[in-house]
């Protein structure tokens, strides 16, 4: 243990600083205090209470920034959660507090090993940026799918299946929201987001208590009304009409013969009149309501197209950013590579790795502390001695090694002729005549009259390439 005051070993038992007087008490309960919390926080995490283990977390990181073992299980929680970065952000920073003896380092070599998850964790950050400005722009339709596609890629990223379910909430698509919030839950218990959001969508749609609200219990007790209502009811008997005499029955004969004679001669052209007119009426009414129906097919094929037009152009829209995101993996896979070297030491290495990269090229925090961690301002000191292990790699026959190491000095000083020179060597070497000839003519062009210019030019003979 270190005195905060003279930074000089000490005991641990010490009560005081023997070199400065330090008192030393206080050190000793906040360390007691950061222990107490990263216990609370791991059985939080047991528990898979994440967000609750992670306030734990940093409180205990409040009292001592050293407690790599805190910091540790803080990065193992964000990885849980779907932040990876996070979770490499603070694994980094226990390497670097505590180099020797410190599980953070086995935990960094299991993600930069795996490339695909690097570039998988990457997609799945533009992603959800991407989905959470359409969701301010209100285009909801667009974020929906490209949250869909984030929690294909990450199943664990907590945020993401937040978002995901506001977006259905709004909609009003509360079997889907609760869904995507069980699925949330899983991962973090007692996540107050989500939550929050089951509890919107019960007091939303609370069920009935009891069946006697439902439908089929609301038919039976109409039922039982009606029985009710008609149990007292007496029975009307039927009727019988007196038989008549044989006389009056003629008569009613014969009206009838009459009145069908009547309607022959009288109605029967009226009525074939208004069957014809009623025919004709139903032919223009039959006219009319195909043109209706026409009308209606016309408007829904429009809206079909229109529709088509605008799932077109959002599939567009993300093929476009899916095109756009390979040079920000590259960085972010160069990042990771600088992280190593920064690690094993080489720190020049590390810095030149990331060298012209600015904190806009990243969208996450967490990246953004990662770069300036291994950031260095490079000297040309630096330069010439990142060419000078170059050249010896060359010289070695370690030809794939001496392009990375060139490609670093080139990054930094795109003029430097030796480098332009061996850059040329290398391609020549390994048979990429193309290459080699862009590089011999970029020393040429560079400073016609040196001599590392002469030096090209024959080599560019050698290739068959004629020179001024």
């Amino acid at each position: 243990m270190k005195c905060p005051r003279c930074d000089t070993i000490i005991t641990e038992d010490a009560p005081v600083c023997r070199f400065c007087g330090q008192d030393l008490r206080a050190l000793y309960h906040a360390r007691k205090l950061s222990n107490a919390y990263y216990n609370i926080g791991l059985e939080k995490a047991k528990v898979r209470d994440l967000t609750g283990a992670i306030l734990v977390l940093k409180k205990s990181l409040n009292f001592n920034k050293h407690n790599t073992e805190a910091r540790n299980l803080l990065g193992l929680v964000y990885n849980e959660m779907g932040e990876t970065i996070a979770a490499l952000s603070e694994w980094v920073l226990s390497d670097y507090l505590q180099p020797e003896d410190n599980r953070a380092k086995y935990y960094i070599d299991v993600v930069q090993k795996n490339q695909s998850t690097l570039q998988t964790v990457n997609q799945t950050i533009k992603k959800y940026n991407s989905a959470l400005k359409e969701a301010k722009n209100d285009n909801e339709d667009l974020a929906i799918i490209q949250l869909k596609k984030v929690v294909s890629l990450n199943p664990k990223f907590v945020r993401a299946y937040q978002l995901l379910a506001l977006l259905y909430m709004k909609r009003k698509d509360y079997v889907k929201a609760a869904k995507v919030l069980k699925r949330a839950r899983k991962i973090d218990f007692n996540n107050t987001t989500t939550l929050r959001y089951m509890q919107e969508i019960g007091d939303t749609f609370s069920e009935p208590k009891g069946k006697e609200n439902s439908p089929k219990a609301f038919a039976k007790q109409a039922e039982k009304e009606t029985q009710a209502n008609t149990a007292n009811v007496t029975p009307v008997g039927t009727y019988r009409e007196e038989k008549k005499r044989w006389m009056p029955a003629v008569n009613i004969i014969i009206g009838a013969v009459i009145g069908i004679i009547v309607s022959v001669v009288l109605v029967y052209p009226t009525m074939q009149g208004n069957i014809l007119g009623n025919n004709s009426s139903d032919i223009t009414e039959a006219k009319e309501m195909l043109s209706v129906k026409e009308a209606q097919i016309s408007t829904l094929e429009k809206e079909k197209k229109t529709l088509q037009d605008k799932a077109d152009a959002l599939q567009k829209e993300i093929d476009d950013g899916e095109t756009k995101k390979s040079a920000e993996v590259e960085k972010l896979n160069n990042l990771v590579m600088a992280v190593k070297y920064y690690q094993d030491g080489d720190r020049l290495l590390a810095a030149s790795t990331v060298n012209g990269y600015k904190d806009s090229d990243f969208t996450t925090q967490e990246a953004k502390d990662l770069l300036a961690a291994v950031s260095k301002k490079i000297t040309a000191a630096d330069v010439q001695k990142l060419f000078e292990e170059g050249r010896k790699a060359f010289n070695s026959g370690k030809y794939s090694e001496a392009e990375n190491l060139l490609k670093q000095v080139l990054s930094v000083d795109e003029k430097n002729l030796d480098a332009l020179y061996f850059m040329g060597r290398v391609y020549h070497q390994t048979g990429k005549t193309k290459k080699a000839q862009s590089y011999y003519q970029k020393v040429i062009d560079t400073d016609k009259n040196s001599a590392r210019a002469s030096e090209a030019k024959s080599r560019l003979n050698q290739l068959g390439v004629k020179t001024d």
